[in-house]
């Protein structure tokens, strides 16, 4: 098979999907190595980007064709990972709804602030609802928007969702360099770039 082309709001993990298959089999291939060194993350592609996509191998299972069998697709799932802070601080133990594809779970934050749910490979949108009440807060969430964190639209999109406003992306990466004990440069060099994933998490 071709190599595909990377597009806005793909990942691996959609990505296999669509040719059924497993995202750690696509990702871990020989022929993405390349790929893989430069990107590292397979949540975090960026449009243009080629990725290898072996055929699929069919497995023949023999059986007797008058009972009903259950198949298993193995793997790990994709996860969706969110931490939510108020003032550097974890919001632990509160109320949140997350709508993914029209699915809606629901629970609270745990002690450092964390919400995990499964993410269906194919997601695209969902909808946090975090508070209960007449206090709450809404976050809509884009699934495979965010470029790597060494491109200029990555950097932006990390300081947005950290709550720096990047009308103007230089006094953003000030703001984040004096608030973080950084070198207040206004430039996204390799220090900013590490602290900035750590901070975001991707």
């Amino acid at each position: 098979m071709p190599n595909y082309t990377v597009q806005q709001g793909d990942c691996v993990t959609s990505i296999a999907d669509q040719f059924g298959l497993l995202w750690t089999t696509v990702w871990n291939h020989p022929n993405n190595d390349q790929l893989r060194t430069v990107r590292k993350d397979p949540n975090v592609l960026y449009p243009g980007d080629q990725l290898f996509v072996p055929d699929l191998n069919l497995e023949q299972v023999d059986c007797p064709t008058d009972r009903l069998y259950t198949f298993v697709k193995k793997g790990d799932p994709a996860k969706l990972k969110i931490r939510l802070l108020d003032q550097d601080q974890p919001r632990a133990g509160v109320a949140y709804q997350l709508e993914i594809d029209g699915a809606l779970k629901s629970g609270e934050t745990d002690s450092e602030g964390f919400i995990e749910q499964p993410l269906p490979p194919g997601a695209q949108r969902g909808k946090l609802t975090v508070g209960d009440g007449s206090t709450r807060d809404v976050y809509e969430i884009q699934f495979g928007s965010l470029d790597p964190f060494d491109t200029d639209t990555g950097v932006s999109g990390r300081l947005l969702s950290l709550g720096f406003g990047v009308d103007d992306i230089q006094e953003a990466i000030k703001a984040f360099q004096q608030k973080e004990g950084l070198a207040v440069t206004g430039e996204a060099d390799a220090a900013t770039q590490s602290r900035l994933k750590e901070r975001y998490g991707q």
